[in-house]
C-alpha cells in the first residue's frame, strides 16, 4: 500500500528529520486505526478514535488484522 505525502502537516519541511517521523506515522492510505489489531487496546485506555489515519505510538506500532476471506 502507499502514503501520501500531502497528508503530512505543512508544518513540517520535506526532507527534515521531523517530516520523515510524521511520514512513519501515517497509516496506509484508507487505513484506520480500525483496521490495526491494537485498536480496542488504544481507543480504550488512550482515546484514539477509530477514524484516525495516523498511529499516535513512535515507533509506530500499526498492525493490520487479518481479513476474513
Amino acid at each position: 500500500m502507499k502514503k501520501s505525502e500531502s497528508r503530512v502537516s505543512s508544518f513540517y519541511k520535506k526532507g527534515t528529520e521531523d517530516w520523515k517521523n510524521q511520514y512513519n506515522m501515517l497509516l496506509d492510505d484508507g487505513l484506520t486505526c480500525s483496521d490495526c489489531i491494537h485498536s480496542n487496546r488504544c481507543i480504550t485506555l488512550f482515546g484514539q478514535e477509530e477514524r484516525n489515519t495516523f498511529c499516535q505510538f513512535f515507533p509506530n506500532k500499526f498492525v493490520q488484522k487479518e481479513t476474513k476471506k
